[in-house]
């Protein structure tokens, strides 16, 4: 489910029409809203099948799906940073050919990026960018381009470019760094096993050429029409034994209507010889697709009385303290909040809650404070409140009952909440304190059934594939730290065949994971017995024993130190597992293994991005690392990409050279106008491979405790009062 400069004297030849369209018409340019850049053939902001220099909104996801003349390509647009994006391809093109195979269908991944150097401005400034196309995969559309793009005026943008690679197939001219050094005139065509940075191919080639459109939104409001100069010859398409497309016209023609606000749809007419269609399905972390502020509100509070008696003899009262104690938990079950203990000491609490509803905790820790400081005898001062997230004990936050009373009503009661609570790693030390504990609280079940899709991308014997399981969890917990865990998951379509036995030269622990979805029989995933634990107020830890996956079983160990305070941490995890046979839920193989890692993990407080480093030994005994970045909302949404390279050769790991992939996590109170704590994750990953491997156990330490640091406390304090 994250993861870069030619010459000046070519852009005032790229950008000729822009200026002359221009002139005497940016006064419109600079009042009119700027409306959401439009998706070409390649799932880029663009044209037709040609780039722009336009970005879409900062965080916004496109999933796209395009077909002309035996060509397909599905896609997936991200933009990263608000002047960065990047997109994955999965493409087909039929009858591509090849002499052992004149029939031959390509299947092909890709992956470009582009930076947006200069932004649209009043005046004459465009804006310009800097884009790759397959920087990582096989090379088939490789090529790089400077682009600028100008609305001229509100309903019309003019784009024109220079390019290289594929953007140079046809009324080229000769490459100006061909001046700099001979070598540059010359591109490798060789991209073996592909999904290697594709370094030595930037700016090359004996020509480079210039390509260039128009996009009018038109008043017949959703309805854009297009027309650009392609500089892309298609070479290689018309060129198979059985190939029919014939390229007569660098000229293509389009138009595209927006259905909704995240739905378009296009039709074209390309290159003179053939029609083409794309869909576009477009959303944004930050535009939920539903109302967020439906539900129950939040008990009304007031401050206390003036002459509020402040007697302490309550505290004294055994009786006294389980009726207040039982009546809180009660109150604050109705606001989805289990209170498991209470510590008194004076006039000061500590409790303990679990979170059982919301995607934000702060506005758990905000609710559970109304119940409190509506409950709580007046003598009480101060309100530690200590956060349960699957069985451990992540962080306090205290509240001074006197600041949150005087903050109740003011108009920055958000910020200065935030301001005057504390924040520490939870480690309580109730000695000589009464302390009262939920009566029946272990052990307990938990349940949940969710929907889990998935996408598998590059399969043997399809280039897509996208399925539904029914995934059942149930956790019963023994005490807070100790539980058994079950999941079960069912297909609901999309099922594989078994494909059989793969060929991969490495020992088979990824390989083969098609074998482990196939059927339509429900599939026992995890059954283990878990035990969690803090050796200190910064330090987590976690033994788990069983099923650990759909395709192995054995021991795990993990531990965790990471500060509230810190914006990083260290990890460490070993394991020894043996794999499972694939068609049988609870048989084992032969082959086992001693895996592990050592983690480093950052929090950059930079647009939510987190970086993850790991080192260690893989599944297939293979040693390397793999680094991870993931652009994380503050609403829970999070969007990232992995590469990993280990001491296994590109020849032995197959297609691909090496393991990588992109994730998505998606919180459901995002979908859904009621709240919840549920996600779920979608990986897009490449076909699967046995190099570079990592065992997928459920919960990690770093996954559970992080939402509970300060950072991400922070990005949601707003959800404290609500």
């Amino acid at each position: 489910m994250s993861h870069r400069r030619p010459r000046a004297v070519l852009l005032p030849a790229a950008l000729a029409s822009v200026s002359a369209l221009a002139l005497g018409v940016m006064a419109f340019a600079q009042e009119a809203p700027r409306p959401r850049p439009s998706v070409n053939l390649y799932g880029n902001a663009g044209l037709i099948d040609m780039p722009s220099a336009e970005m879409m909104p900062d965080g916004q996801m496109t999933l796209s799906w395009s077909k002309f003349d035996g060509m397909s390509r599905r896609q997936f647009n991200f933009q990263i940073l608000p002047r960065l994006s990047g997109t994955l391809r999965y493409s087909t093109i039929d009858n591509w050919g090849r002499p052992d195979d004149p029939d031959y269908d390509l299947w092909d991944r890709s992956f470009d990026f582009r930076l947006q150097i200069l932004e649209d401005k009043p005046g004459w400034q465009p804006s310009l960018a800097l884009g790759f196309r397959d920087f990582l995969g096989t090379g088939v559309y490789s090529g790089e381009y400077l682009v600028a793009s100008k609305r001229v005026v509100p309903s019309v943008t003019v784009t024109g470019g220079v390019g290289w690679g594929r953007f140079a197939g046809v009324n080229g001219f000769k490459n100006p760094f061909c001046a700099i050094s001979n070598g540059m005139c010359a591109r490798d065509e060789d991209y073996g096993e592909g999904g290697k940075p594709a370094f030595g191919r930037f700016f090359r080639g004996e020509d480079a050429a210039l390509f260039g459109g128009v996009e009018w939104r038109t008043p017949y409001d959703g309805l854009t029409l297009k027309a650009e100069y392609s500089s892309d010859a298609y070479t290689r398409e018309q060129s198979g034994p059985n190939a029919h497309f014939d390229r007569k016209s660098p000229f293509n023609f389009g138009a595209e209507y927006n259905i909704t606000e995240g739905i378009t749809v296009g039709g074209y007419y390309m290159y003179g010889d053939a029609l083409g269609f794309n869909i576009a399905l477009s959303g944004n972390p930050n535009k939920p697709l539903t109302p967020q502020d439906l539900g129950v509100g939040p008990i009304p509070t007031t401050a206390r009385p003036d002459d509020a008696p402040m007697g302490e003899g309550w505290q004294n009262d055994p009786a006294k303290r389980t009726r207040l104690s039982d009546a809180l938990a009660k109150a604050m079950d109705v606001e989805g909040i289990r209170l498991e203990r209470i510590t008194f000491k004076g006039s000061v609490v500590d409790v303990v809650i679990q979170n059982r509803r919301y995607n934000q905790q702060p506005r758990a820790i905000g609710r559970a404070t109304r119940v409190l400081q509506v409950g709580m005898p007046a003598n009480v001062k101060t309100f530690n409140v200590t956060l349960i997230a699957d069985g451990l004990e992540t962080t306090t936050v205290t509240i001074d009952r006197a600041e949150y009373e005087s903050q109740i009503s003011r108009w920055d009661a958000g910020q200065s909440s935030w301001d005057t609570v504390g924040l520490a790693g939870a480690w309580d030390d109730p000695a000589g304190y009464p302390v009262w504990t939920r009566p029946n609280l272990y052990p307990s079940v938990d349940w949940t059934v969710l929907p889990q899709p998935y996408l598998v991308l590059l399969t043997p014997g399809e280039p897509i594939r996208v399925g539904l399981n029914l995934d059942a969890n149930v956790t019963l917990r023994l005490s807070q730290g100790a539980s058994f865990n079950i999941g079960v998951s069912q297909p609901l379509f999309g099922t594989y065949d078994d494909p059989g036995d793969s060929d991969s030269t490495l020992p088979h622990v990824r390989s083969n994971t098609s074998r482990y979805y196939s059927g339509k029989n429900p599939r026992l995933t995890n059954l283990t017995g878990d035990y969690v634990f803090k050796l200190n107020e910064n330090t987590y830890g976690q033994v788990s024993a069983g099923y650990l996956e759909r395709q192995f079983a054995g021991i795990y160990s993990e531990v965790l130190w990471k500060p509230v305070d810190q914006s990083w941490g260290l990890g460490a995890d070993l394991a020894y597992v043996k794999q499972r046979q694939w068609d049988a839920p609870l048989g084992l193989t032969d082959y086992d293994v001693v895996t592990g890692f050592g983690s480093a993990y950052w929090e950059t407080g930079w647009y939510g991005m987190q970086v993850e480093l790991d080192a260690g030994r893989y599944l297939a005994g293979d040693w390397g690392g793999t680094l991870t970045v993931t652009r994380e909302f503050p609403n829970g949404w999070a969007v990232g990409a992995y590469a990993t390279l280990t001491d296994v050769t590109a020849e032995d790991y197959g297609e691909g050279s090496f393991d990588k992939g992109v994730m998505i996590t998606i919180p459901f109170r995002w979908t859904v106008p009621f709240e919840t704590d549920a996600r779920n994750s979608i990986q897009l990953t490449s076909i699967s491979r046995d190099g570079g491997a990592q065992l997928d156990v459920a919960n990690h330490l770093w996954d559970t405790v992080k939402e509970f640091d300060r950072q991400h406390m922070k990005w949601n304090w707003g959800s404290y009062w609500q």
